[in-house]
């Protein structure tokens, strides 16, 4: 997967699928309770396409998409979210909204 990221903004070629992406949240010491949530949705308050739960190991997740989740992200724009959530409680948004873009493979 051809992952990019420019600031918040996620991109990625379209098709591409299996590689993993470091995400890693500064600042926070995570515990075995802890869980990130990707949200991708297909615009600001929107439907959701796509929910990823992960938990931190040393303050990072490796974001993967599987072929089937890539199937779901045709050429085009979309957002995602990233939330903390302790012991099955939300704690906060580390990324309210940012861009996800699936560009043409071409």
């Amino acid at each position: 997967m051809a992952w990019t990221v420019k600031n918040t903004t996620l991109s990625m070629a379209e098709g591409d699928w299996g590689v993993e992406l470091p995400i890693t949240v500064d600042e926070v010491t995570f515990t075995e309770h802890d869980l990130l949530r990707f949200t991708f949705k297909d615009q600001n308050n929107g439907s959701t396409i796509l929910t990823k739960e992960y938990t931190p190991v040393e303050n990072t997740v490796n974001l993967t998409l599987t072929e089937a989740e890539t199937a779901l992200f045709p050429v085009g724009q979309y957002v995602y979210s990233l939330d903390w959530y302790q012991a099955g409680a939300f704690l906060c948004n580390v990324i309210p909204t940012a861009a996800f873009k699936v560009v043409d493979k071409a």
